[in-house]
């Protein structure tokens, strides 16, 4: 499995072949996360993903499996994760963060180490970067995520609520 950075040529297929899939596994946890059914959530996330390719202080990378010819074939994305650079408000004593937005695997590569291979490329990116903490949010009914991000050190440090009006 290789890691590298998502290219412009590629957006289309990271939105069908992992953002769409793990959009809907998000629904089927939480009919919170489910999508709207009146959005084009295909076009929007094209769109949202394109700009991201290019942008500052943002990355994405795509975990592409080993075909054993040139590994950056479209059809082979297994996971990506997206990372952003965040500086922490001046009031607060602690450096700039590196937000994982992202991470899923497709469940073809689950139990591979892709996703934990991932999030390394996405300190590693962090690091370089001067951020002082990685950080992320994951659903609470989601034990395989939790799982796989307390094995790497991450810890609960806020918990987030909400409620119906």
């Amino acid at each position: 499995m290789g890691i590298r950075p998502l290219q412009a040529d590629e957006v289309d297929a990271l939105v069908d072949d992992l953002w769409l899939p793990f959009a809907a596994e998000m629904g089927e946890v939480d009919d919170y996360d489910a999508l709207a059914e009146d959005v084009d959530a295909r076009a929007e996330a094209l769109d949202y993903r394109g700009e991201q390719v290019d942008a500052e202080g943002v990355q994405t990378f795509v975990a592409v499996a080993d075909t054993g010819a040139e590994a950056d074939a479209i059809d082979d994305l297994r996971g990506y994760v997206t990372v952003a650079a965040s500086e922490s408000p001046p009031v607060f004593a602690r450096g700039p963060v590196a937000k994982v937005k992202d991470l899923y695997v497709a469940p073809v590569a689950r139990g591979e180490g892709v996703g934990t291979e991932l999030l390394e490329r996405a300190h590693e990116w962090g690091r370089d970067r001067g951020c002082e903490r990685a950080a992320l949010s994951v659903h609470a009914d989601n034990d395989a995520a939790r799982s796989c991000y307390e094995s790497m050190g991450y810890e609960t440090r806020y918990l987030k609520l909400d409620r119906p009006l």
